[in-house]
Order: C-alpha cells, then sequence, then structure tokens
C-alpha cells in the first residue's frame, strides 16, 4: 500500500512540471519535446512542443541550446536562427460542477481548467565565419556556456 502511495505521489510530482531539455518528441513522451531535421549539410529545422509549464521564455531557451549543439556538433563556430515561430495554444479544457441542495437552498460550485501547449519552430543554419547579415548571429561555443537548462 506504501509503495502505491508513493508511485501516484511521484507522478503527481513529475506532472507539474515543465517539459524537459532532453525530452525528444515520440509516442511516450505524448508528443512533447523536440524534433530536429536536417534541411541540409550546415541547416536544421527545430521544433520544441512544451506542456502547460513551459512558459515562451523556457521554449525559445531550448530551441537556442538547440542550434548552438547542432552547430557545434557539425563543426560550425556560428548560427542564424530564421522563420521563428513562437506559439501558445489552448487544447482544452475541463469543467466541473458540483451542485448541493441544502434544507432551504440550491447552490453549486465549479471549476475551469484549461491546457496549453507552448510551440517553437525555427531554422538554424551554421557557419563557418561570421556571415555579414542583418540577422543575429550567434556563436556557438558562447551559447553552449552561458545558456543553461535543466
Amino acid at each position: 500500500m506504501k509503495t502505491r502511495g508513493w508511485f501516484f505521489l511521484s507522478v503527481l510530482l513529475l506532472a507539474g512540471c515543465a517539459t524537459p531539455y532532453s525530452t525528444e518528441k515520440n509516442f511516450w513522451s505524448f508528443g512533447m519535446g523536440f524534433d530536429v531535421i536536417a534541411v541540409s549539410q550546415d541547416t536544421w529545422h527545430i521544433s520544441f512542443v512544451g506542456n502547460d509549464f513551459t512558459d515562451r521564455a523556457i521554449a525559445h531557451k531550448y530551441a537556442l541550446r538547440k542550434a548552438a549543439e547542432l552547430a557545434q556538433n557539425a563543426g560550425y563556430p556560428y548560427f542564424t536562427l530564421s522563420d521563428e515561430q513562437l506559439h501558445v495554444d489552448n487544447k482544452g479544457s475541463h469543467a466541473t460542477y458540483s451542485e448541493r441542495k441544502d434544507k432551504k437552498w440550491d447552490y453549486g460550485y465549479g471549476n475551469t481548467s484549461t491546457t496549453s501547449e507552448t510551440t517553437i519552430m525555427v531554422i538554424a543554419k551554421g557557419y563557418h565565419q561570421a556571415p555579414k547579415t542583418d540577422a543575429m548571429v550567434y556563436q556557438s561555443a558562447f551559447i553552449l556556456r552561458s545558456v543553461m537548462v535543466e
């Protein structure tokens, strides 16, 4: 009996956390996490879907760090991000209502909750030298040192 209680407590604690950085999108992650597609040798389409507890700032930080990892691992010390799309979508809502009849009064109370997903999609392009462009140019090594994720 105690084991079952600890199991349910663990599940509740984990359910109250943002989607972790290390999550890869698959069946077991319920569609949450990263999906990376190599578009060419130096270009990647990165998408990340987070749960209710993953806000826009965290999603952007995750995408920035993932782009730096991809660029660095492919031998590109610089990279740019383009076509960034960041959305917070309401996925569904749930409402409950209870009614109570007392001797003199009828009254009720209710609760409504809405679930949402934070989604970011971006194109990352790696460079051997810093390009001359109006776009923000990031240094892979600097981002990996300074942008920490849990």
